[in-house]
C-alpha cells in the first residue's frame, strides 16, 4: 500500500514538474481568454485511449536528431508512462486496451533510447539512468504481454524509480529547451 501511494505521489509530482509554464507573453490589449467553461474531459480521453489532455504532447513524427530532451520527453516518455501509470488503477478490459499499453511501454523505451543519443546524452550517468528505465519498462511490457495489471504495479514502480533518479540528477540542473519550454522575454 505504501509503495502504491509513493508511486501515485511520484507520478503526480512528475506530471506537475514536466508541465511547461503558461505563455504570459500575450498581447495586453487582447480580450481575456474564457476560463472555467472548457475543462478537459480526462475520463473521455482515457476511455478513447487518448493521452491525458492536461499534459502537453509533441507529435512523435516531428522528432528529429536535433529535437531537444524536452521534446522527446513530451513525444514519447511522458504520454507512455502516464498511460502505464493509469493502468495500475484501471486495467484494460479488452485486447485493444492491452495493445495500447504495450505501445505505451514501447514509446517509453524508444524515448529513453533517443535520450541516450549523442546529441542529447549528458554522459555515462545519464545513459545509466536511461538504461534503468528501459530495463524496468521492458519488465512492464512482459507483464502487459501476460495481461497482468498486478505485476504492472510493481514494475512501473521500478520504472518510476529510474525516472526519479534521472530527474534528481539532471532535470533540475539544466533549463529545458524546445518548443514546449518557456522562451525568455525579449525585454
Amino acid at each position: 500500500m505504501l509503495r502504491t501511494c509513493m508511486i501515485v505521489v511520484s507520478a503526480a509530482t512528475l506530471a506537475l514538474a514536466c508541465t511547461p509554464k503558461p505563455d504570459t507573453s500575450a498581447d495586453a490589449s487582447a480580450p481575456p481568454a474564457e476560463t472555467g467553461s472548457t475543462a478537459p474531459d480526462i475520463a473521455a480521453a482515457a476511455a478513447a485511449g487518448d493521452p491525458d489532455p492536461r499534459l502537453p504532447t509533441v507529435d512523435p513524427a516531428t522528432i528529429t536528431a536535433d529535437s531537444s530532451v524536452a521534446d522527446v520527453m513530451h513525444a514519447f516518455i511522458i504520454p507512455g508512462s502516464e498511460s502505464l501509470f493509469a493502468a495500475e488503477s484501471e486495467a484494460p478490459v479488452d485486447e485493444a486496451g492491452w495493445t495500447r499499453l504495450q505501445k505505451a511501454a514501447q514509446d517509453v523505451i524508444t524515448g529513453c533510447e533517443m535520450l541516450k543519443e549523442p546529441a542529447r546524452s549528458m554522459g555515462p550517468e545519464w545513459d545509466k539512468t536511461c538504461d534503468t528505465v528501459i530495463a524496468a519498462t521492458k519488465m512492464s511490457a512482459e507483464a502487459l504481454a501476460q495481461n497482468n495489471a498486478d505485476d504492472l504495479v510493481f514494475t512501473d514502480g521500478d520504472m518510476m524509480a529510474g525516472c526519479t533518479s534521472c530527474h534528481q540528477q539532471f532535470r533540475d540542473m539544466v533549463v529545458p529547451e524546445g518548443h514546449l519550454a518557456e522562451e525568455p522575454s525579449p525585454n
